[in-house]
């Protein structure tokens, strides 16, 4: 049985072809370092077998050689699990996958990240083969000498600023029921103001969450006209966006749920826009109805007026964060964005 004992080819490289990039030093941003190894045996002669990690392939500093952080959280980290929403090299692309060559050479491909004040980095391969030898592409290592450059930045905090806020009708599915029930809606959409990043993932708290009026955020049953006219926020924050809400008919956000006494809910169309991944949708509803008016307890509602504040975390592509919330007391005026 023949043993790992050396190699004969060895080298780092960036996913994009390169050997410099960016990368944001949020500790989320992604950078791919692909590490090719030709493993050779005691004749030397390939070696073909498994090679494990990170005890025998390593990320190491170049000149000093010291180990980046292994799943760390400070400084510069390094981990073999790819975070697909923040893999992303800032200003650049990703290069044609590396092909695994007919000649026995074997890649391992790591994913870096940076911590906030780390500085230049950079980054040098290091194996240590099943008979205890080293081989490394650190500064004066020889003839495998090499060395990849990621130039961290500085961590974005988008504020309402940087965004896109902004709103138009959507139709619901029993709006032209117009014997009992009216019903007028409206989109509104946060999305980053960019044109080569967007948001990618988003996090709310502060709704109802009970069945049938999850993302229910704020309503205002007036007392006018014996309750007639209901005002009503919601935020439809489970991803991923389309496919989590669509249906065949289209009409996926379930509004005015009154099943008690008026016996009616809606649904209205929401995701409309292209993208909906890079996106996060709210509904605003003005609701009128004959009779009695509204009725309640229904679901969660116990009195006329109810409302938390939402808070909202979206993350770019890059993995920098912006942070907004909502106050859900201006119901009766639609939805207003501001920075938290």
């Amino acid at each position: 049985m023949t043993t790992w004992a050396g190699v004969s080819k060895l080298s780092v490289i960036l996913e994009t072809g390169g050997q410099t990039a960016a990368i944001y030093a949020n500790g989320r941003n992604q950078v791919a370092v692909t590490i090719s190894i030709k493993p050779t045996d005691e004749k030397s002669n390939t070696y073909y077998g498994d090679i494990y990690w990170p005890d025998k392939v390593n990320l190491v500093d170049y000149v000093t050689g010291a180990k980046l952080n292994w799943k760390g959280d400070t400084g510069w980290c390094f981990t073999n699990d790819e975070d697909p929403n923040f893999h992303h090299v800032p200003g650049g692309s990703r290069a044609t996958e590396l092909e695994l060559l007919g000649d026995g050479t074997q890649q391992f491909t790591f994913y870096v990240t940076a911590r906030p004040g780390v500085s230049q980095k950079s980054i040098a391969a290091w194996v240590k083969t099943d008979t205890g030898k080293i081989y490394q592409t650190t500064q004066g290592s020889g003839s495998f000498e090499g060395k990849v450059v990621l130039n961290p930045l500085v961590a974005l905090t988008h504020r309402k600023s940087a965004v896109n806020w902004d709103y138009s009708t959507t139709s619901t599915q029993y709006e032209g029921n117009t014997k009992y029930v009216t019903t007028k809606a409206w989109n509104y959409y946060l999305s980053l103001n960019s044109s080569d990043n967007y948001f990618v993932t988003f996090s709310v708290s502060g709704y109802w969450s009970d069945d049938g009026y999850e993302g229910f955020f704020a309503c205002d049953i007036t007392p006018g006209s014996r309750h007639k006219n209901f005002y009503g926020s919601y935020v439809w924050f489970r991803e991923p966006h389309e496919s989590a809400y669509y249906s065949s008919d289209g009409y996926a956000g379930k509004i005015v749920n009154f099943p008690v006494g008026n016996k009616w809910w809606d649904y209205a169309r929401i995701y409309d826009r292209p993208y909906p991944e890079r996106y996060l949708c709210f509904t605003w509803v003005h609701a009128t109805t004959g009779g009695d008016g509204w009725h309640i307890p229904n679901g969660p509602l116990t009195t006329w007026r109810e409302y938390f504040n939402p808070t909202i975390t979206a993350w770019d592509m890059y993995g920098n964060i912006g942070e907004f919330k909502i106050a859900g007391s201006g119901v009766d005026d639609g939805i207003e964005l501001d920075d938290c």
